[in-house]
């Protein structure tokens, strides 16, 4: 059982505090607040929770429940020091409660506690001898002098009751002070100021994570992968085997970071968003969604960026092919070898007229399925006979090409209808944006921050 499924009825976690290794114990303090208090807002605390390492260290050795009692002795007996509000465990886990006060050196406490508790039961002759309410720090004389000299600037007093209090004070400290020189010191309680502790976002984008899911709904996630900032040519070369004439020339572009969906969106995806199923092949809604629009794709990614509050767009056709070929510069992210496709791709040799479920063939080196054949993918890009059926003065910063006329929008990756030779990561071809094809459909990026 984990940390928060213990404490979850009781305390909520707000951040981690600091982790350390003492001895055999693998210690974690948090800030959290303390749910079972009827005060709002709820009051922070500080939960200590750890566990021993080394399952056949004898029990005294640790002693869990000594260092609770100590640090609540402690709690107890200095002013300035967090009191205890509870000590249990469960599953192996050991949790002590205390107060939060900022900037108290809870895990510098605590191992100095447990070290002693650890080297006292180690010592026969020690062990023996019980620790006795008269053994005093000198943080607590030095309290009880402050409070007795506080006392004392409220009491009206003569110039010579002035002078025997004051002097049967210094002298009671100073005995004080003489007799704790004379025994071993219990090293005071220290408190230090921490720098502050920066909580990481929540958000998974400006965490940066490598990939991460986001929750449609009805257990349907959209699992997004981050595809690396790089630079890569958009094209094919003149020797590339079936390569035509619309793949040159070629261009060095610089991509920024993004995130790419590891599958074509999924007719059960394009259902939880949309509410309809238009698809051709709908006997599976994990086959990709097909029969939609450039259109229906622009509105299918407003409503889940509403849903899941990312900015969910159409990938350019440069992110498209940066993220397919996944820094190779074959004709396919696998190699030049179109015998190979059957592996990666459905397509017209294999796909027995039909589109197929999601996930099935093998993974480009960056974690994404089926960018060769299964459905053509749209991109936001335009294509215009003139300006972009080629290269020539295309985008060298990975955006979208937008120019011309905007009612041609380009497609990439080939599909189940189509020869291996139209699978490749530089094939590409425009239908209308309106047009609605069984072979056309549609993956999803986010811009990274």
């Amino acid at each position: 059982m984990d940390l928060d499924s213990i404490l979850s009825n009781r305390y909520r976690i707000r951040q981690v505090l600091d982790r350390e290794q003492i001895d055999a114990i693998a210690l974690s303090l948090y800030l959290a607040e303390n749910l079972e208090m009827p005060i709002v807002p709820k009051p922070l605390c500080a939960i200590y929770c750890w566990q021993v390492l080394q399952e056949d260290m004898e029990e005294d050795s640790c002693a869990p429940a000594a260092i609770a009692k100590r640090l609540y002795e402690i709690g107890q007996n200095y002013t300035l020091a967090p009191k205890v509000q509870a000590f249990f465990d469960e599953d192996g886990y050991y949790c002590l409660v205390r107060e939060y006060l900022e900037g108290y050196a809870y895990i510098a406490e605590f191992r100095t506690e447990y070290l002693d508790i650890r080297d006292r039961a180690n010592d026969d002759e020690r062990r023996e001898k019980p620790q006795t309410d008269s053994e005093v720090s000198t943080l607590k004389v030095l309290l009880i002098a402050q409070s007795l000299a506080q006392s004392l600037t409220r009491v009206p007093l003569n110039r010579r009751q002035l002078l025997v209090n004051a002097s049967a004070a210094i002298a009671g400290f100073s005995l004080a002070q003489f007799l704790e020189n004379l025994k071993p010191k219990p090293k005071p309680i220290v408190t230090v100021i921490s720098a502050p502790i920066i909580e990481p976002p929540i958000d998974p984008i400006k965490r940066g994570d490598k990939a991460f899911r986001d929750d449609l709904g009805n257990g349907i996630y959209m699992e997004m992968v981050r595809i690396p900032a790089g630079k890569f040519t958009i094209g094919s070369p003149t020797n590339e085997k079936d390569r035509r004439e619309n793949e040159s020339p070629l261009i060095e572009v610089k991509v920024p970071s993004f995130y790419m969906a590891k599958f074509a969106v999924t007719q059960e995806q394009w259902l939880e968003i949309m509410g309809n199923n238009i698809a051709t092949f709908r006997d599976n809604l994990q086959a990709p969604m097909e029969s939609i629009s450039w259109l229906d794709a622009q509105e299918f990614c407003r409503r889940l960026a509403t849903k899941t509050q990312h900015l969910y767009r159409l990938p350019s056709e440069s992110e498209w092919e940066y993220a397919c070929r996944a820094g190779t510069n074959t004709a396919y992210h696998f190699g030049d070898d179109s015998t190979q496709l059957s592996d990666y791709a459905w397509f017209a040799a294999n796909a027995d007229k039909r589109s197929h479920p999601i996930g099935q063939k093998v993974p480009n080196p960056w974690g994404l399925y089926e960018m060769h054949g299964g459905v053509w993918e749209w991109c936001e890009d335009t294509w215009h006979d003139t300006w972009h059926d080629n290269f020539y003065g295309a985008p060298a910063d990975g955006k979208a090409w937008i120019e011309g006329n905007v009612g041609r929008r380009v497609r990439k990756g080939g599909s189940w209808s189509n020869e291996a030779k139209l699978c490749r990561s530089a094939s590409r071809e425009w239908h209308w944006q309106g047009d609605r094809y069984n072979d056309i459909g549609f993956r999803v990026v986010i811009s990274a921050m």
